[in-house]
């Protein structure tokens, strides 16, 4: 069993540690959300609401974003190891940042386990993943089983079936349920 744990770690490290070992530069990849948050309405009665990626960029800075983005930005040599990624949050309007959601106080990625399969140049990691969120008006716990593929290169994307609770301010109550998806669109290199 050892050993298995030990070639799994080895093996994430050399797949997604590559492309760090080479450039210092963070991994930056299109971020999205697509959540049915629910809201207890009366005591008897509870409305589904629907949080997109635009609706988070608009309850993280305050306002709508004209060709707002959402980014996923990991530190070189992050992923691979359990424990926190170390990702932040970006927002951008058209190539300007408006504004960058830090780790690990007001956004968390955390990996609780991985298993790793290899096929030639095509890396899949199984993995459970705890998304936090706590920055303006949104905030959640949220919990699930991703699907990572990517290269030997250490480049790739993901996308996560999440449960959890939270709160969209103005939206849905404290502490209601929340499900949905997260994803990483493919990454590069910052520039």
């Amino acid at each position: 069993m050892k050993d298995k744990i030990k070639m799994a770690v080895i093996g994430m490290l050399l797949v997604f540690g590559a492309a760090a070992q080479t450039s210092a530069q963070n991994l930056v990849q299109p971020f999205n959300v697509s959540l049915v948050a629910y809201d207890q309405v009366t005591g008897t009665s509870v409305r589904g609401v629907r949080l997109t990626t635009r609706d988070l960029i608009r309850l993280f800075v305050g306002t709508n974003v004209p060709a707002g983005r959402l980014w996923l930005v990991t530190p070189p040599g992050a992923l691979g190891p359990n424990g926190n990624l170390n990702a932040f949050l970006r927002i951008t309007s058209g190539i300007t940042t408006v504004l960058e959601v830090p780790s690990p106080d007001s956004f968390n990625v955390f990996q609780d386990s991985a298993s790793i399969t290899m096929s030639s140049s095509r890396v899949t990691m199984l993995a459970l993943n705890r998304f936090s969120f706590d920055f303006g008006g949104f905030h959640a716990e949220l919990q699930g089983f991703s699907t990572w593929v990517g290269t030997t290169g250490g480049r790739g994307s993901f996308v996560s079936t999440v449960t959890g609770q939270g709160a969209a301010d103005g939206i849905t109550v404290i502490g209601g349920p929340m499900r949905g998806s997260v994803s990483g669109g493919a990454q590069h290199t910052e520039n």
